[in-house]
C-alpha cells in the first residue's frame, strides 16, 4: 500500500472544518461502502478525536495562532490519537472497504475520509456551546441592514 493516498485522506480529514454543517447534511452523497464503515465504526469519542487533532492544526495558522495557547505535548498528543484512530479504521475496522476502494480509485480515498469529517463537523455543530458562540456574532451584526437588504431583493426575513 502507498503512504500518498493514505497521506492525502489524512490531509482531506483534517480539511473538513472548512464544510459547512448544513450543506454536509444537505447533499446526497454517492453509495461509498469505505465512507458508511468509516462511519459505522467511529463512536462520537472516535470523531471528538478528529476534530482535536484537526483544531491542533487550525491553531496553527498565522490567522488565529494569537487566540490559541497550545502545548506542544497536547498538539503532538492529538495527532497521535488521531494517527492511531485512522491505522485502527483503515487496518482493521474497515479494511476489506480500504483495500476495495483503493485498488478501484487510489485518489478517491479522501472522499471517504471527507465524509467522516462531516460526520464529526456535524457532531460538533450540535454542540450547545459552539451554536451559542457561533450564534452571538448576531448581537454584532446589524440585523436591520440585513433585513432592508432581504426586504430589497423581495425576500421575507425570517419566512
Amino acid at each position: 500500500m502507498k503512504i500518498r493516498p493514505l497521506l492525502a485522506a489524512a490531509a482531506a480529514l483534517g480539511s473538513f472544518v472548512a464544510a459547512p454543517a448544513a450543506q454536509a447534511q444537505a447533499q446526497p452523497q454517492p453509495r461509498d461502502p469505505f465512507g458508511a464503515c468509516l462511519r459505522d465504526h467511529s463512536s462520537r469519542a472516535d470523531r471528538d478525536v478528529l476534530i482535536r487533532w484537526v483544531f491542533t492544526a487550525v491553531a496553527q495558522s498565522s490567522a488565529v495562532r494569537d487566540m490559541v495557547k497550545l502545548d506542544e505535548g497536547r498538539r503532538v498528543q492529538a495527532s497521535q490519537q488521531a494517527g492511531q484512530l485512522i491505522t485502527r479504521l483503515v487496518t482493521r475496522d474497515c479494511r476489506a472497504e480500504a483495500m476495495d476502494r483503493m485498488k478501484r480509485d487510489p485518489g478517491a480515498l479522501q472522499n471517504s475520509f471527507m465524509a467522516l469529517g462531516r460526520v464529526a463537523l456535524t457532531d460538533l455543530a450540535q454542540d450547545p456551546n459552539v451554536v451559542g458562540t457561533l450564534a452571538g456574532v448576531l448581537q454584532y451584526a446589524d440585523m436591520g441592514s440585513i433585513t432592508l437588504m432581504l426586504m430589497e431583493g423581495g425576500l421575507r426575513p425570517g419566512g
